[in-house]
């Protein structure tokens, strides 16, 4: 019979079911999973949620690839790959930047707006569905004090 990871000594231990790190994490990546369940039915089944790194952090303007590595957390060659599958799906393009016009900017393409579309109304929906599990005063509160505590690591 096999042996469950978290009956195993020190597997799972260093954080408990209900940390706040654990039920955060299991909050996000529940939403990620929906969503990406969504976006690739609808969309493209080639996208991964490594994917959405890309939409998170492009400024409307347009952004280079490394400036998107750096807010994402990942090295600019992975950001590359990442922006290259996405051009090649027609989400986004490389343009000159008007700046400096030895460099690229990424930039939202058409395809890419009404993707960031649908993305943005699943999201309402599952804002919706979390709404009606805690009530809407209860959604408010935990909004409100999700930004006040992540307010308490910005350096000031």
């Amino acid at each position: 019979m096999p042996v469950r990871p978290a009956s195993r000594p020190g597997v799972g231990r260093w954080c408990s079911r209900h940390s706040l790190l654990k039920l955060l994490t299991l909050l996000t990546r529940s939403v990620e999973a929906d969503l990406d369940r969504h976006l690739r039915a609808t969309l493209d089944d080639s996208l991964r949620p490594a994917h959405y790194a890309v939409f998170r952090y492009l400024d409307p303007a347009g952004s280079r690839v490394g400036d998107l590595a750096e807010a994402a957390g990942m090295t600019q060659q992975s950001m590359g790959e990442l922006v290259t599958h996405l051009e090649r799906c027609g989400y986004v393009e490389r343009r000159v930047d008007p700046s400096d016009r030895r460099a690229r900017v990424v930039m939202v393409t058409e395809s890419g707006t009404a993707a960031l579309k649908a993305a943005a109304g699943h999201l309402a929906g599952i804002e919706r569905r979390l709404g009606e599990h805690l009530s809407a005063e209860g959604l408010a509160d935990l909004r409100s004090l999700l930004r006040r505590a992540g307010s308490a690591f910005i350096d000031e």
